[in-house]
């Protein structure tokens, strides 16, 4: 996924873990990626080196959205189209 994401590279990936004082450096010749975890976060990064950590811990360059919303509101939807099919039919039957 690294490769496909990131592009190929014959750099050793070190070991940074979860190092909160872990520096990045910007590599001029590196394109500029974005990235997203899968709770929405985005980042971009600048290196092969960042672009290959973020990847190896999750992050994709696909945004990946999980709502609960959708759901509700085509629950909604359906909650009121059944209503009006219903009265309408039973309005008809009652005639």
């Amino acid at each position: 996924m690294v490769k496909k994401i990131c592009g190929i590279s014959n750099i050793e990936l070190p070991e940074i873990g979860s190092d909160p004082n872990f520096v990045f450096t910007n590599d001029p010749l590196f394109d500029t990626i974005v990235l997203y975890s899968s709770e929405g976060n985005v980042i971009n990064v600048n290196s092969w080196i960042e672009c290959a950590h973020y990847v190896k811990g999750g992050w994709s360059n696909t945004l990946i959205v999980e709502s609960g919303n959708e759901i509700i509101l085509y629950g909604l939807i359906l909650c009121y189209l059944s209503y009006f099919i219903v009265k309408k039919f039973l309005v008809n039957n009652a005639s």
